[in-house]
């Protein structure tokens, strides 16, 4: 069994053009308590356990896993941690945080990963594979606390996720792909959720670019029709100027649909946001410096926004 701990502490603002909102800045930090185990067990494979005690989540336990692996499979239960493919992840380079979270808004229209079962309860059976990991997850509630199981009382549907991420065997290559989908017949308001992302990077030594593509669809119940999702391209690329110097620049796209079919995603405006982090060592110490530009936020032409944080993560 192993301990160790982190610290990261940020610096963020955040202000919209279209309601002359300057100097909302917040600062704060997420200290994490982070445990790894394991045993051999008697079929030749390996038990690890491993999880996360946050801070900024009320000191629960809310990155957790349990997992048995061998060298062509593993299978078992996670929660935003253990083996496997993360879509809420990204293959595209990136330095520092990724764009939903620079702009942290809620009115934001770009995320990560729409439809996301690995930051859930879920259980996951997955092969290794053609240089990577290929994978199926399944949630029996996507919705739920992360605690003990308790009485079933479903807060969400159930959702499941295939999902593949690795290199094919070339160095310098990484490629991610995968669909989720839930069902949400818990709700009166929200249906199914259909979720799809591919996306690839190349590293070029100092040099690495890459993207990934997005479409989500929500259809909606009997008691509010239609159907709303997003269509998010993004491209990003970094340089590593040297050991201590790191530079990352990100452009997203997303395109939102007030109707249904490809057609629906031309009704509005798309959002566009352009980020640029600047990564240094300083004696030991990492900071990130984020600044980011948001034209049209959550799809609406006219609300223009601009984000920017300072961010130190030190590991013990």
């Amino acid at each position: 069994m192993s301990l160790s701990a982190n610290t990261e502490v940020t610096l963020r603002s955040f202000s919209k053009d279209v309601s002359n909102v300057d100097g909302a800045t917040t600062l704060g930090q997420e200290t994490n308590l982070v445990f790894k185990g394991g045993k051999d067990l008697d079929n030749g494979m390996t038990l690890s356990l491993g999880g996360n005690l946050e801070s900024d989540s009320g000191g629960d336990m809310r990155e957790v896993s349990m997992v048995a692996s061998n060298d062509s499979m593993y299978l078992g239960y996670g929660r935003d941690h253990g083996a496997g493919v993360d879509l809420d992840g990204s293959v595209a380079p990136h330095v520092g945080d990724q764009n939903d979270t620079l702009a942290q808004s809620a009115s934001v229209a770009f995320s990560s990963a729409y439809v996301d079962v690995n930051g859930g309860d879920h259980l996951k059976l997955g092969m290794n594979v053609l240089g990577g990991k290929f994978d199926l997850k399944y949630s029996p509630d996507l919705g739920g606390s992360g605690n003990d199981a308790g009485a079933p009382s479903e807060t969400a549907g159930s959702a499941y996720q295939i999902a593949y991420q690795g290199n094919f065997g070339i160095d310098g290559l990484k490629v991610q792909a995968g669909i989720s989908k839930e069902n949400d017949d818990k709700s009166t308001t929200t249906g199914e959720k259909e979720y799809s992302k591919i996306g690839v990077s190349y590293n070029l030594g100092q040099f690495a670019i890459g993207g990934d593509i997005q479409d989500f669809e929500e259809d909606k119940t009997s008691t509010t029709t239609g159907t709303t999702g997003n269509q998010a391209r993004r491209v990003n690329a970094t340089f590593a100027a040297s050991d201590n110097l790191a530079i990352g620049v990100s452009y997203t796209e997303t395109e939102v649909s007030l109707g249904s079919g490809a057609t629906g995603y031309l009704t509005n405006t798309a959002e566009e946001m352009t980020a640029l982090t600047v990564g240094y060592n300083i004696a030991g110490m990492g900071f990130n410096i984020s600044y980011a530009e948001i034209e049209n936020l959550g799809g609406t032409s006219g609300t223009d926004a601009t984000s920017w944080q300072i961010q130190t993560k030190q590991s013990f």
